[in-house]
């Protein structure tokens, strides 16, 4: 798998200290969660929820949580019925903590910060949802710079939890967990340790989770973030270049090796990271995470922008170049509507075909895998652009075209016309799932994109058998 970000935005900007964050997508809506205090730690700490209705460009605030005391290491998770916020609360001298829960049915009108039963000692962090229950490993009896131990804790109602067993402890420190599974239940999940390596965990534990198996990375990353794109591993955290320079790095797993594939706006310094991932719940490939760093200055120069980092927001695409169509003929952009485009293949010679390939790989930092680009035909001109290709194909059953598109399209199937749509701009990979009756042997495609005002660009294309 490849990734590449469509955008980062910084989506606080103020004096605050700004820090430890959540993200979730709610029914329609996406929601981010963080900390805000006057320092990384201050007995004034509160948990803010932001909600956007725009996938990240303009956010409100919906929800404000604060018992007692510091009010931090923000989460959300979600069973689809509702939406939770979980953090804990601690003394300024952290002699006790308390892991607390919110929760909300429409995302606007929210429970009481409420009190976690059955967690004790323990701070809760990032919980899952997965196949009808709730899941979490929690981290307590905590003796600072000698021991610490994670458990793992089950519920029915994200409310009352039970503590099953202990997972690990030891004098390696283990604290923060970031849970996900696999398609086959398998869950994994990247165990933080603050002993002088400062080299995490990785966990794995088929059901019913009784027994996990444990390996050391091979890197130091605190504030870790894991999930799993395809039944690959990616981890994210506050990486460290040097003992004294940090930034947030992406890696992706491979024979329980780390492989750095980005490092996000972030550091120098060590106050950032804590990242939140949340999968798009329409499109498996697409992911938001959200993070904090203060290496962009608030718009006050009074302020010290290391003292008071902001929270920033990811759009990321994970892309195989598995099953992309590569190879196409495009015409001309044609002076016409898209209610006046009619089905043409390359045995039309009353168009002049020429030919153009997608993006095979992710050599060039402007390309995208798979991507279809015709940007420099379409730009600035008004009108409908031809897209077509033959493909052969073996025997094929339940065969599905994933589309993505920046314009209005119709397409066609051997002549067939078997979808049309208003796109969105830019593309989005795997955006649209056609069912299709693709036959065995050659396949041709026909695919006329409205120009979209000279804005649309290109397309996405894949066949797959399900």
């Amino acid at each position: 798998m490849y990734v590449r970000i469509r955008s980062i935005r910084r989506i606080t900007n103020d004096a605050n200290h700004n820090a430890f964050t959540g993200v979730c997508y709610f029914k329609g809506a996406l929601y981010v969660a963080y900390r805000e205090g006057a320092a990384h730690a201050d007995p004034t700490g509160k948990i803010i929820v932001l909600r956007s209705n725009d996938e990240g460009k303009h956010f409100e605030t919906v929800a404000v949580f604060r018992k007692q005391s510091d009010a931090r290491d923000a989460h959300l998770y979600s069973d689809g019925q509702k939406l939770y916020a979980v953090g804990f609360e601690a003394d300024s001298e952290k002699k006790y903590w308390k892991t607390y829960t919110a929760w909300t049915e429409d995302g606007r009108n929210w429970s009481e910060w409420t009190e976690t039963q059955g967690t004790e000692g323990f701070i809760l962090w990032k919980p899952q949802f997965h196949k009808g229950k709730y899941y979490c490993a929690g981290y307590g009896e905590f003796e600072r710079g000698k021991s610490s131990t994670v458990a793992w804790f089950e519920s029915d109602d994200a409310v009352r939890w039970e503590r099953k067993y202990d997972i690990h402890k030891g004098k390696d420190i283990p604290t923060e967990c970031y849970l996900d599974f696999f398609k086959n239940d398998v869950a994994v999940m990247i165990m933080r340790c603050d002993d002088k390596t400062k080299k995490p965990y990785l966990c794995k534990s088929e059901p019913p989770y009784r027994k996990w198996d444990m390996v050391r990375l091979d890197i130091p990353l605190l504030g870790p973030c894991l999930w799993v794109v395809n039944d690959e591993i990616w981890i994210s955290g506050r990486w460290f270049l040097h003992p004294d320079i940090t930034h947030v790095g992406v890696f992706k797993i491979k024979d329980n090796k780390s492989e750095l594939r980005l490092v996000l706006p972030s550091g120098p310094g060590f106050d950032i990271s804590y990242m939140g991932a949340t999968r798009d719940p329409e499109n498996p490939s697409r992911f938001w995470f959200s993070y904090y760093s203060g290496h962009t200055a608030p718009q006050d120069p009074d302020i010290d922008q290391f003292s008071h980092p902001d929270i920033y927001l990811v759009e990321a695409l994970f892309y195989s170049a598995r099953n992309f169509i590569c190879d196409w003929l495009i015409s001309d952009v044609k002076d016409i509507s898209l209610d006046q485009a009619k089905y043409c293949d390359s045995r039309d010679k009353n168009i002049v075909w020429r030919k153009i390939s997608a993006y095979k790989d992710a050599e060039s930092s402007a390309s995208v895998i798979g991507f279809v680009d015709a940007g420099k035909y379409t730009k600035g001109k008004k009108g409908v652009i031809y897209f077509t290709t033959d493909v052969d194909l073996g025997p094929i059953e339940n065969a599905k075209m994933y589309l993505g598109y920046d314009g209005p399209v119709i397409v066609w199937l051997n002549g067939q016309q078997i979808f049309s749509g208003p796109g969105t701009n830019p593309a989005i990979v795997d955006k649209t799932k056609i069912p299709i009756n693709a036959r065995h042997g050659r396949n041709t495609i026909t695919i006329a994109l409205d120009t979209n005002g000279g804005k649309a660009e290109g397309i996405f294309c894949r066949i797959v058998s399900e």
